[in-house]
């Protein structure tokens, strides 16, 4: 929104403020950046992001009532307005009435009346400052209540008295009645709307736009100004079924402040008679419908400092800040405040919206930078915080990018693919749903991390991605706790999915490739490493509809307890999502990651040279490398470093159900240089220990 600094002016002396730059920069301490600004006519004009749980700041008193608060500086409220004009001729009860059919709709309807105008434009004053903030002027009397609009924040129409057939009703719209607005359109109104009506039919869609018929013209002598408070969900309901959005929705939408309509139609009154001449009828209509409560939130000092982190705050400042605000403090005692909140301030409800307002007037950034030192729940020392905070820290130095999904599912559409992995990890069969979701369609708390990671990737695959590596920590929801422990109903994870092309370094000529299996076990070895020795863990296969068969597989810890599953994304899955080939995802339990991490153990480098040993040898297809791998090391050949699996073949040469696998040997002494005697003849004492274990053919 754009705003005057000429005009903010009237209600807060801004060169004590410190000029153009001074409020720039009280404006965005007080949360209401300015996006812009810029210099016409010797005054500078602000372009202000107001947010929208803020419409006392959508005017200009409440934004000079920020910068005073801010600064210290004195805030005039009445903006130094001229006194009432003089009234006379009969009462404004005489000439109107108005009764309110619905009290819960329309808890204030405020009206006077001006007799005796004549069609004239209105100040230069006027019509300069609703030209700068791109209001254009039109005549005397929309100007008037323009000005008020901008001036006080309070939302008035002008209607021709003379076209009023008796005095004014509001109610709801009849189905199928009619109203021609302002805008010359045609609207159906439906029995959800409120309109201002008079004895005959409705004059004005209340809260949104006037009537064409009832509206002032060149030939208007007598005025009806109107200003109501309009209930807030009435007014978005008929304004976005209608498509309608003007100055006034925008603000009774927010909640406006019932307190201002007096001071609205005095300041609409008084601008018109200077520009347009007539007389004021004495008195001012003022029908209430249901009453507003008085609203009052408790600030306790312990409160304060708590979620301040900032022992320096006291009552003292926090009264009159608050006071600086706008608020009155009823009551007040050595460790809390009583303070009543004003009738324009429709955000501010409970103690912590008190401490968010003293927190504004003391400034965010003289608060501490430093976290609690706590390891209870939430807390940044809490163990599995530090575990998940491990894990992504290894994640972004893998390659990796963090997202976010939406916790919300259908169980049915988005999960049943992964049931199996629901099943091994105990997740309940029946999902916790919201009963008052925000989406219908998905109303139900996810129970894995994996489809939602699984949308994202195809999200970025679709916007022209090659190579896409995600990873989300998160929780799940729907384990079978404990009901007393809401808390064991949620479950820790953390999740990754690779895909596209996979280069093994930048400095190597080989062709890309697409991601597989392996690339997403070996990273997750990886990540796992500070707190697992990846030679003890245990791989599994692992069936599932979301998985490629034959390509996923469970891990267990070396105790047997589940750790997570990898694997190839299945065809199926792929289509469903919009997957490209070669996508690999995993799921990581954080809870199940075993505490304390790896004990460090030191090994003393040799700086004799390695000798290498291949064996090759057949073995059945489906004697996996896992056994052969911890058969191999439980030998404990003398000066064994490493052991890797160097090949597996199957094919022409090797017999039907078998395959043929290279493993490679590197033996290195600390002592001495080895010869490739002693190392040929442990390899051959391994290639004979196999041979009877498993029957392999060498």
């Amino acid at each position: 929104m754009r705003f005057s600094l000429d005009w903010l002016g009237e209600h807060v002396s801004v060169a004590d403020a410190g000029g153009a730059d001074g409020v720039r920069r009280l404006l965005e301490r007080a949360g209401l950046p300015v996006e812009s600004s810029e210099e016409a006519g010797g005054d500078v004009l602000f372009d202000v992001e107001i947010t929208p749980n803020r419409p006392d700041a959508m005017n200009h008193r409440g934004l000079a009532r920020e910068i005073a608060a801010m600064s210290g500086v004195p805030f005039d409220r009445g903006g130094r307005q001229r006194a009432e004009p003089a009234s006379g001729g009969p009462p404004v009860d005489e000439l109107s009435s108005v009764e309110i059919a619905v009290p819960r709709l329309c808890r204030r309807f405020g009206a006077r009346v001006v007799r005796g105008v004549r069609s004239a434009g209105s100040s230069g004053r006027v019509r300069t400052r609703l030209a700068s903030i791109g209001a254009k002027p039109i005549n005397a009397v929309v100007d008037a209540t323009n000005y008020a609009l901008w001036d006080i924040g309070q939302p008035l129409h002008a209607f021709d008295l003379d076209r009023l057939r008796g005095g004014i009703v509001v109610r709801k719209a009849k189905r199928g009645e009619k109203l021609v607005t302002l805008d010359g359109v045609e609207r159906v109104l439906e029995p959800s709307d409120v309109v201002v009506a008079d004895a005959d039919r409705a004059v004005s869609l209340a809260g949104i736009m006037g009537g064409l018929d009832t509206a002032v013209s060149e030939k208007t002598t007598n005025v009806l100004l109107e200003a109501a408070w309009w209930d807030p969900v009435a007014i978005r309901r008929t304004s976005r079924r209608l498509g309608m959005h003007t100055d006034a929705s925008h603000r009774f939408e927010r909640g406006a402040d019932p307190e201002a309509i007096p001071e609205a139609l005095d300041l609409a009154a008084s601008l018109l008679l200077a520009a347009a001449g007539g007389t004021l009828a004495p008195g001012r209509i003022d029908a209430r419908g249901s009453a507003f409560a008085h609203r009052r939130a408790v600030l306790r000092l312990e409160r304060l400092r708590l979620l301040s982190g900032d022992k320096r705050l006291d009552l003292d400042f926090a009264a009159e800040a608050l006071a600086r605000l706008g608020f009155a403090i009823a009551k007040r005692s050595a460790k809390r405040l009583t303070a009543g909140i004003p009738s324009f301030r429709p955000d501010v409800a409970i103690e912590e919206d008190l401490v968010e307002e003293v927190l504004r007037v003391w400034g965010y950034d003289r608060l501490p930078s430093r976290l609690p030192a706590t390891a209870g729940a939430g807390g940044h020392l809490e163990p599995l915080r530090l575990v998940e905070e491990k894990l992504s820290d290894e994640a972004v130095a893998a390659g990796l990018h963090e997202t976010f999904s939406y916790p919300f599912v259908d169980r049915e559409a988005d999960e049943s693919s992964f049931s199996a992995w629901l099943e091994a990890t105990r997740t309940a069969n029946t999902p916790l749903s919201v009963a008052n979701p925000v989406d219908a369609s998905r109303r139900d708390l996810r129970a894995t991390l994996l489809p939602g990671l699984l949308d994202a990737v195809s999200r970025n695959f679709r916007h022209g991605a090659r190579e896409v590596a995600l990873f989300e920590v998160g929780r799940s929801f729907g384990a079978e706790g404990d009901p007393s422990r809401p808390e064991s109903f949620e479950s820790r994870r953390f999740a990754f999915a690779v895909g596209g092309d996979v280069r093994p370094h930048w400095s190597v000529p080989v062709a890309s490739r697409a991601a597989d299996f392996f690339d997403v076990k070996g990273l997750f070895e990886r990540l796992l490493e500070p707190w697992a020795d990846p030679a003890r863990l245990a791989w599994k296969p692992f069936r599932a509809d979301a998985f490629a068969a034959g390509a996923a597989a469970c891990c267990e810890s070396a105790e047997g307890r589940l750790l997570g599953v990898a694997g190839a994304v299945s065809d199926r899955e792929r289509e469903k999502r919009r997957l490209p080939e070669g996508v690999c995802a995993a799921e990581i339990l954080v809870d199940a990651i075993p505490r304390g991490g790896r004990p460090t153990r030191y090994a003393g480098y040799s700086a004799f040279p390695p000798i290498v040993a291949d064996l090759s040898f057949a073995h059945p297809r489906d004697l996996g490398w896992q056994r052969l791998e911890a058969f191999s090391r439980g030998l404990d050949l003398p000066n064994l470093e490493s052991l890797k699996l160097l090949d597996r073949y199957e094919g022409p040469g090797v017999a039907q159900g078998e395959v043929k696998t290279t493993i490679r040997l590197t033996f290195r002494s600390p002592e001495r240089t080895l010869e490739q005697a002693e190392v040929n003849l442990e390899r051959d004492r391994l290639a004979a220990a196999l041979a009877k274990e498993f029957a392999v053919r060498i």
